[in-house]
């Protein structure tokens, strides 16, 4: 963190988007590094299940309209819509099956 007599001009902070921060803290105008996240790598348990997913996402395109009501239906009085509950069952079957 680096203390500014006073904050730049709009100008001169748009020049510097993404690599410096302007900001002001308690009354006094302020600069920083931009503040940058590292990407956590995934767990191989769940890299492992995303094919899985996409293969239940596209069964679910693949369906008729009325097995995707009868989904919808089973998922009333629940948190997940008819979507979320036929994904949910196919990857539960997917876990306990052989093939």
């Amino acid at each position: 963190m680096a203390r500014l007599a006073a904050l730049p001009s709009v100008d001169i902070i748009s020049g510097y988007r993404g690599k410096v921060d302007f900001y002001v803290w308690l009354g006094i105008p302020c600069s920083r590094r931009w503040p940058r996240w590292k990407i956590r790598s995934r767990a191989a348990a769940v890299q492992a299940q995303w094919s899985v997913f996409n293969d239940a996402v596209q069964e679910w395109n693949s369906l008729p309209q009325e097995i995707r009501n009868a989904y919808k239906a089973m998922a009333t009085g629940s948190t997940l819509s008819g979507r979320d509950m036929m994904v949910k069952m196919y990857i539960n079957a997917k876990s306990i099956l052989p093939y």
